[in-house]
């Protein structure tokens, strides 16, 4: 019997409503052919490395614990806010921590227990390449980050590639050379030498050039012809083998993206000038840390509830201010509906405001913003149906052809369905679903309902906000949260 092998193919921050067939016809017909589903969701903050962290341990950030891209962990990152996406940091953070970096295993320490091998190429930050697979110096497999190719391992692997490949490109926007290097790593260097029984490839577009240059420009479109080509080599080389050998392929993206609305609104200074102290963290004695670009955290110093409720005061009358999120208040919404109530998360869950307005390439979705990247590029990280909204389809041996669910999916699904295509057994701690309507196997079930699940918080000055989830039997996806305009 051959042997099941998947490769997961991340095309990082990709809007599905930009996947047609002019602009991407290979990814488009993928998944005519096979199993796509137009309702995948992101889980919050709708940012990189907490949805990495969904896709390796099939978890919300309230079981794994990565609950932001930057979140405050004094064990982890004395004095300053733990940035997940630098791989000095993470990896010191993590030894500080013990290599308890995560609160539950991973598909890397997954497959190690299994004898099975695993291998993970990134073009995007290099902590975020680390998080896909934290533990390869100790469990072993590949691991390449071309941000940091010097974090390769194991020991030796990167002079083998460079050899093989030739030198890595320089950085560029959009990140073409890039994108056409982690494909021929992959192709003739991983496939050949490994084989790996699951395979992350992570593209850093479109996330790139929607960031710097904005959603829909022309060079945007030129990134995503790009990477769809580049897939394209892959079903092409996928192809080639044996029928009983080719691969489960998964394509996938982590976030939407939306469009930035004017100049950064340098919230350290307005919540300065409304009388709050502003420090890397709250360890140094200051009021509140922030760790948030468009959507993310306000730490409060010893947690104070006396403090937590003039911060959240003085919000709800700021124009630029969306959904708050705390963990036990009447007038926000909760935490737990957001699956962030971690031990990491912040005392309060802030989301700027966004609307629907469109750029001037017309794409749909803007949000106001602290971050630094141009006006008119792209964010994410928020709760803005186009920032929640991903990419899912797959195909493979078992998988149903030319199949659209109805019901919804999420990045927390793909780990458990994994497994479940490697015929192992699924842990009981994943809170993610097996996606069954999808396989062969079970195409005669009958589908869960699925409930829509509406909240509502009051606060103060006719403040209100709203979140929809969806709800199928124990499991529940957000679809989007909004502040009331009054």
């Amino acid at each position: 019997m051959a042997k099941k092998r998947v490769l997961i193919v991340a095309f990082d921050a990709l809007r599905p409503d930009m996947v047609s067939p002019s602009l991407m016809p290979n990814l488009y017909q993928f998944a005519a052919k096979g199993a796509y589903f137009p309702e995948a969701r992101s889980t919050f903050p709708t940012e990189t490395r907490v949805n990495q962290t969904a896709l390796i341990t099939g978890c919300y950030p309230e079981r794994h614990g990565i609950v932001g891209n930057r979140f405050q962990d004094s064990k982890a990152s004395p004095g300053r806010l733990f940035n997940t996406g630098d791989e000095t940091q993470l990896a010191a953070g993590d030894k500080r921590l013990g290599g308890k970096l995560l609160d539950v295993p991973s598909l890397g320490e997954i497959l190690r227990q299994n004898d099975l091998n695993y291998a993970v190429i990134s073009a995007g930050t290099p902590g975020g390449t680390r998080i896909l697979h934290h533990k390869a110096e100790s469990i072993g497999g590949f691991r390449l980050s071309l941000v940091r190719p010097d974090a390769t391992q194991p020991a030796g692997a990167l002079d083998e590639v460079l050899q093989t490949c030739g030198p890595i490109p320089k950085a560029s926007v959009p990140s073409l050379d890039w994108t056409q290097y982690a494909t021929d790593v992959y192709l003739d260097y991983v496939e050949p030498r490994y084989a790996p029984d699951v395979m992350v490839l992570w593209y850093c577009e479109p996330d790139v050039s929607y960031h710097q240059i904005g959603i829909g420009t022309p060079e945007n479109i030129k990134a995503i012809r790009t990477v769809d080509y580049e897939f394209g080599r892959i079903l092409a080389r996928n192809k080639e083998k044996a029928v009983e050998d080719q691969l489960h392929i998964i394509t996938m993206s982590d976030h939407g993206m939306v469009t930035l609305l004017g100049q950064k609104l340098d919230l350290t200074s307005k919540f300065k000038a409304a009388g709050f102290s502003v420090g890397e963290t709250t360890d140094d004695g200051a009021d509140v840390a922030l760790a948030l670009a468009s959507a993310g955290g306000v730490y409060v110093r010893d947690s104070d509830p006396v403090l937590i409720q003039e911060v959240v005061a003085w919000l709800q009358q700021q124009t630029w201010c969306g959904p708050l999120f705390t963990r036990n208040r009447s007038d926000t919404l909760s935490q737990a509906q957001i699956f962030t109530e971690h031990r990491r998360a912040a005392d309060i869950s802030l989301v700027l405001k966004s609307d629907d307005a469109r750029n001037k390439s017309g794409i749909e979705g803007s949000t106001v913003h602290d971050c630094g990247y141009p006006e008119g590029g792209g964010m994410h990280g928020g709760l803005h149906e186009c920032e929640v909204r991903t990419w899912l389809a797959m195909q493979g041996a078992g998988i149903r052809s030319a199949y659209r669910s109805p019901i919804p999916a999420g990045n927390v699904d793909i780990l458990p369905t994994v497994l479940h295509l490697l015929d192992l057994e699924i842990p009981p701690h994943i809170q993610g679903r097996l996606l069954a309507e999808a396989l062969d196997a079970f195409s005669s079930i009958e589908l869960p309902k699925c409930i829509e699940e509406r909240h509502t918080a009051t606060g103060i000055d006719g403040y209100r906000a709203h979140i929809i989830l969806d709800r199928l039997d124990k499991h529940r996806y957000l679809r989007r949260a909004w502040r009331e305009d009054t």
